[in-house]
């Protein structure tokens, strides 16, 4: 996607992309902000934030269930006790609201002069890891700054032993150019699951189309053995181009896959620094 702080064009794009879905689908995964972008520096108003009553949220539970789908929203403002949360937020086909995962590293940073990014001023970090079933395969959610710190992952197969991994993410293209791709081959490889990682991608524009924001992209669908197995282009394709809407990119995962890679190599068995771990809060 290439969202703007308008819902109702976010929201638009969404429907429009979930009636290009095959119709065996089952799971259709968002990028992070895809209900809306904040294109402003300072912190998102919590009015954006959404709630089970916004007429949005209400218009995608209902487009699952017509849909007979799973939609997982990547990243949107959430509210949540009062305070607002980067939520990875889950509508099931019986049009059921799951809150999954709040996104735990908030991307405080700043990427060169005048260029400084502070998501705290706008999120309350998550406290928890979750995952949640699909059709019995066990799904964990990470969201773009998540991605650089494996030990969210290597936690999540110690405890929970996940097929896939969702990384919905609006990185930066400074970043992405180099980072995006390789950060998200290594987690597969590492953790011996599907990854799949729904991206922003593009020039986010104003409705004067001055560009107020950009976001390197490439929507990736990740094997086991670390192979690509699908992608979009990435911001580099686009260039100057005003192209929001963006067609779904479709893969159909095969549990057999990942387990015939896991017996192969059998890291879990094989992994040493745990057991030396537990061997010494035992003694």
């Amino acid at each position: 996607m290439t969202s703007i702080d308008d819902c109702t064009h976010n929201l638009k794009v969404i429907l429009n992309a979930i009636e290009k879905l095959p119709q065996e689908t089952r799971l259709f995964c968002l990028p992070e902000n895809s209900l809306y972008l904040n294109l402003d520096k300072s912190p998102i108003p919590r009015e954006a934030a959404f709630n089970s009553d916004s007429p949005e949220i209400k218009t995608l539970q209902k487009k699952a269930k017509e849909k007979n789908i799973y939609i997982h929203l990547g990243g949107i403002p959430w509210m949540m006790n009062g305070e607002v949360f980067n939520e990875a937020l889950l509508l099931t086909p019986e049009g059921e609201i799951k809150e999954t995962y709040e996104k735990l590293h908030l991307f405080d940073v700043e990427l060169g002069p005048g260029i400084e990014i502070c998501e705290s001023n706008s999120y309350r970090p998550g406290q928890r890891l979750n995952t949640f079933e699909v059709d019995g395969w066990k799904i964990a959610t990470t969201i773009c700054y998540d991605l650089r710190f494996p030990e969210i992952f290597l936690q999540y197969m110690q405890e929970e032993d996940v097929d896939l991994f969702l990384v919905p993410a609006a990185f930066t293209t400074k970043t992405g150019k180099i980072h995006w791709k390789p950060l998200l081959m290594a987690r597969a490889i590492e953790c011996q699951s599907f990854v799949l990682a729904p991206a922003q991608v593009g020039y986010h524009r104003d409705k004067s189309k001055e560009k107020l924001r950009k976001s390197w992209g490439q929507s990736l669908v990740i094997g086991p053995w670390g192979r690509v197995i699908e992608e979009t282009d990435s911001f580099e394709d686009f260039l100057d181009s005003d192209l929001t809407e963006h067609p779904p990119i479709n893969s159909l995962l095969r549990k057999s896959d990942m387990e015939s890679y896991r017996k192969s190599i059998p890291i879990r068995q094989h992994r040493r620094y745990q057991w030396e771990l537990k061997k010494n809060d035992e003694a």
